[in-house]
């Protein structure tokens, strides 16, 4: 029996190259830019799509000095001209493109476009109707994915700013063609909530970053109508900065990521103890100038009468004078002492409200992994779980072997 050559990896990948090349040679392909990724040397990675089928591709940055890749985003339909080929080190097969020319603005682009100027007329995204955000807000509910790094992004932002306000997660699904009507169910349980339970004081909504068609469930039009009826303000935080969706246009406030939003929510209190501690000074510093001034000013006339009054007079106008600073300056003391020992209550209720205070004392803040809520009793763990056990330096993460509710 003939032995049989037998194929490397490397050369059936290189052989398919050669046929795929060979065979094609540089062709135009028509199709939709989805999955758009602007790498940091200039190359831009995609995917061309249509009804059938999908095809990745890459243009490199030195394909073309003179190619604006500005006119290139998600959901654009593009005429791309370059070869079809297989990237040898993974066997993968790929178009890369040396010239694209957008044709027109794909199907989600149109269909944006086309919400966005019906919404606006109808005034949705009127700043009139804009609701204030609540400076010190004591409830913030949440509606994004429990799973995703928006919410763990957003723990931690109010964790470390504003400790005081207490995070409620109303979950949903923020991708796929099932979230429209998942994040329109949270929203109105984070409504009813509020009603029947324990007002809300805020509303973040959102996911992170991704594609064009990732992010398509925030311009749902039911939910930016439920967006613009709701009567808790909202925050939106949809993908990253250069994101946009309909949801930002009909929220009270638009921020540009679910970190971002966590800060617009709620004051930074390092920076007010600091305002804190520096009106006070300067409120006492007028007051003593002026009771200064007030001293000097009735001291003057008194000289001015020196001459006219008698001396006895005079004496005992002196000493009621002494009498009333005395009651003054007893009474301004102690109105300001009173808000010395307010100010110093505060403080200490801020300091004390810090949640990484028993952390540094030696003790640990045990979460399941997927929330971040403290656990406060084994019931609520099961086999299997996983939590986080937070220190003050560091974190460990560990799966229940037991659980022993006693």
């Amino acid at each position: 029996m003939p032995s049989e050559h037998v194929f490397t990896v490397g050369e059936i990948n290189r052989s398919a190259r050669d046929l795929l090349e060979t065979h094609f040679g540089e062709l135009w392909i028509k199709g939709e830019i989805s999955e758009l990724k602007r790498a940091p040397s200039g190359h831009l990675y995609f995917t061309l799509k249509d009804e059938t089928g999908e095809l990745s591709a890459v243009r490199f940055r030195s394909r073309s000095a003179l190619f604006d890749d500005r006119s290139v985003e998600a959901g654009t339909l593009v005429l791309a001209f370059g070869r079809l080929t297989i990237y040898e080190p993974r066997g993968r097969y790929q178009f890369i493109a040396s010239l694209i020319h957008p044709v027109s603005a794909g199907g989600l682009r149109v269909a944006f476009e086309q919400l966005k100027e019906k919404l606006q007329a109808e005034g949705l995204f009127s700043p009139d109707h804009k609701q204030p955000i609540p400076r010190f807000p004591r409830k913030i509910g949440v509606i994004t994915s429990p799973t995703g790094a928006a919410l763990r992004d957003i723990a931690s932002v109010l964790e470390r700013r504003w400790p005081l306000s207490d995070l409620l997660l109303f979950p949903s699904s923020v991708q796929g063609a099932a979230a429209p009507a998942s994040l329109l169910a949270a929203l109105d349980r984070a409504v009813r909530f509020s009603q029947d339970v324990n007002p809300i004081d805020l509303l973040l909504i959102g996911r992170g970053g991704g594609s064009a068609e990732d992010l398509a469930a925030f311009n749902d039009e039911a939910l930016a109508r439920a967006v613009f009826d709701c009567p808790i303000p909202i925050i939106s935080a949809v993908g990253h900065e250069i994101d946009f969706s309909i949801v930002d246009f009909v929220a009270d406030r638009r921020a540009p990521t679910p970190s971002a939003a966590a800060e617009l929510a709620v004051p930074n209190r390092t920076e007010l103890l600091t305002q804190l501690a520096d009106r006070s000074s300067r409120m006492v510093r007028g007051i003593e100038a002026t009771l200064r001034s007030r001293r000097q000013s009735l001291q003057s006339q008194l000289r001015g009468y020196l001459f006219g009054v008698p001396k006895r007079l005079l004496d005992t106008l002196g000493q009621q004078l002494d009498l009333h600073l005395a009651s003054l300056l007893r009474g301004t003391a102690t109105v300001w002492s009173a808000r010395r020992r307010a100010a110093q209550h505060a403080v200490e209720l801020l300091r004390l409200s810090d949640p990484n205070l028993p952390l540094r004392r030696g003790y640990s803040l045990t979460l399941v992994a997927s929330s971040s809520q403290p656990v406060r009793d084994a019931s609520e763990l099961s086999v299997g779980d996983e939590i986080e056990t937070r220190l003050d330096s560091g974190r460990l993460l560990s799966r229940v072997e037991e659980v022993n509710p006693e």
